[in-house]
């Protein structure tokens, strides 16, 4: 029998707490063993009795918001996934939560199949996204992680390369400030997006930003253009 992940909530609403509960228990080997209404109240608990595998967090809550809460626990090296639930998904809001550290996002009006895909895929990917989920996929099978990040590294030009780093940067540049940057028309810049979406099968600037983080590029790309 597969051993059950241990899941936290942490939602400033009672109800919205135990329809997480009712639904997650229902959708596999998952329990919940902790509920807290702040983001203070988990931090002041931490180190918990029972060590959660996923804390499953509303970005909007008064006090402290689900960002600020994943700020701080990255700053205190806690080492557990955090889920974000919202009704906010702007593409700029989703690429900063993953840029914190996040492992994934979802629409509080979302599915039991969404939820139930969404938490299968953090624990067997480390991320969800749909974009994401799908480069995942199609790369299952394939050659180690190093292997990967050599061949990707190997199809990219200099200047997509200086581009996706621009992109992934926490300052979070718009393709103009990236164009202004590399001192190129916006055009230009359009055209190292484009090629990098046509050689990887990624469709948005939410899918270059997961690229990055699924194979570990951001720290290569930064060394490459120093050298």
């Amino acid at each position: 029998m597969e051993p059950k992940k241990n899941i936290v909530l942490v939602d400033d609403h009672v109800i919205v707490r135990n329809g997480l509960k009712e639904l997650i228990g229902k959708l596999g080997p998952y329990e919940i063993t902790a509920q807290f209404d702040t983001g203070i109240a988990l931090l002041d608990a931490w180190p918990l009795e029972v060590v959660p595998d996923l804390v499953i967090v509303d970005l909007n809550m008064p006090g402290m918001n689900g960002m600020e809460l994943v700020e701080i626990m990255k700053e205190r090296e806690m080492a557990v996934p955090v889920l974000i639930l919202t009704l906010n998904s702007d593409e700029q809001t989703i690429i900063r939560l993953f840029r914190t550290g996040v492992r994934g996002f979802l629409k509080k009006d979302c599915s039991a199949e969404t939820m139930s895909i969404a938490l299968g895929a953090i624990f067997s990917y480390g991320y969800y996204h749909n974009e994401f989920l799908t480069l995942s996929l199609q790369s299952q099978g394939t050659t180690p992680k190093k292997s990967q990040q050599e061949e990707i590294l190997e199809q990219l030009t200099a200047r997509e390369k200086e581009f996706l780093k621009l992109v992934c940067d926490e300052k979070e540049y718009t393709y103009e400030q990236i164009a202004y940057r590399m001192n190129v028309q916006h055009r230009t810049v359009d055209g190292y997006r484009e090629a990098i979406f046509d050689k990887f099968g990624i469709k948005s600037k939410t899918g270059l930003v997961l690229f990055v983080l699924k194979h570990g590029l951001f720290e290569s790309l930064t060394a490459d253009l120093s050298n």
